[in-house]
């Protein structure tokens, strides 16, 4: 067995782009998936090894990197690693590579649901689940970020009416599935065959496959990786949602259109909050009393750059009435 803190120190340190991982490429081939964390986390191994679960249980599909080694919490490495495949390949070309994206999702949300005692999460109302985690952002830091008083306007506008949603439809079950929950198309590689792996399992959970589906088109989702940057338009939105339901059957399908809209408008909010919580955040000085704040210290002044002004251009009201005209 290799020294993998001596092969991650000899290894290639890929750009990052999150809050949550780094990544480095090791000798050998395999990629680290370096979990970041304070040291003496007491949640660290949990997260650690709720990821493995998730990359064991998804791993029949063929659209996630093999799992090869859970590498423990310990000094130096306080969160923990993955060593998983190294997927070659880029990120997705919008929209042509949309239908292979639809593809990965139809397949990763055709998996069984875990067995009972799975340390995989179960929601079993994701509308009302993530409906509280978007009160609780807007709450802490919809006014700190959102400064203009028309775009402000406009997002508690669509959040007054999503609680409306939620009470017409709390007596309405949801198809549940294997949900990925972070699914912008960042977070997938196209490789030389085509084929989109998705690569972030980190926050996969029993919830709403519509979610993912939204999530994977939003413009918040579509423009935050630099090498995607494309938002849209309504008519390939509408071709990746068919390609997906063409994809799962007749039955799932018919069960899963009701709540392609209200999952839609929701995960809006939902990545708007993410905004929101990355700029609030990530601009304050560090408070070591909150080992939960979220940091860009790590990323490259160029990928700063860029995700201020994504976040500028979604948090524009004319970006944000465009938007919700989808659905208005």
């Amino acid at each position: 067995m290799i020294d993998l803190l001596a092969a991650i120190r000899e290894g290639e340190a890929l750009p990052a782009t999150g809050t949550a991982h780094g990544h480095v490429r090791l000798r050998d081939g395999r990629l680290a998936r370096i979990a970041y964390a304070y040291e003496d986390d007491p949640t660290a191994a949990a997260r650690l090894h709720l990821q493995a679960e998730a990359f064991r249980h998804l791993a029949p599909a063929g659209r996630t990197p093999r799992l090869h080694e859970v590498v423990e919490p310990r000094p130096g490495l306080p969160g923990g690693a993955l060593i998983v495949d190294f997927i070659e390949g880029r990120a997705p070309s919008l929209p042509d590579e949309l239908d292979a994206m639809a593809d990965t999702l139809a397949r990763l949300h055709s998996r069984p649901l875990p067995a009972s005692g799975s340390p995989i999460p179960l929601q079993d109302d994701p509308l009302r689940t993530t409906l509280d985690v978007v009160e609780q952002g807007a709450q802490r830091f919809l006014d700190k970020a959102v400064r203009d008083a028309g775009a402000h306007a406009e997002i508690v506008e669509e959040l007054v009416l999503m609680r409306d949603i939620a009470v017409t439809l709390a007596d309405q079950p949801q198809p549940l599935s294997v949900a990925l929950a972070d699914t912008h198309p960042g977070n997938f590689i196209v490789d030389r065959a085509g084929i989109a792996w998705f690569v972030d399992l980190e926050k996969v959970h029993v919830g709403s496959a519509a979610i993912d589906l939204a999530h994977a088109t939003l413009p918040t989702s579509t423009v935050w990786h630099p090498d995607v940057g494309k938002v849209l338009s309504r008519a390939e939105v509408e071709r990746f949602y068919e390609s997906y339901l063409a994809k799962i059957g007749e039955a799932r399908a018919a069960e899963l259109r009701p709540w392609l809209q209200p999952m839609r408008r929701l995960t809006w909010l939902r990545t708007t909050m993410f905004m929101a919580r990355w700029k609030v955040q990530t601009e304050a000085p560090r408070d070591p009393s909150d080992p939960s704040q979220w940091s860009d210290a790590g990323l490259e002044p160029a990928m700063k750059v860029h995700l201020q002004a994504r976040i500028d251009q979604c948090f524009d009201r004319g970006s944000i009435r465009a938007l919700r005209a989808e659905w208005l």
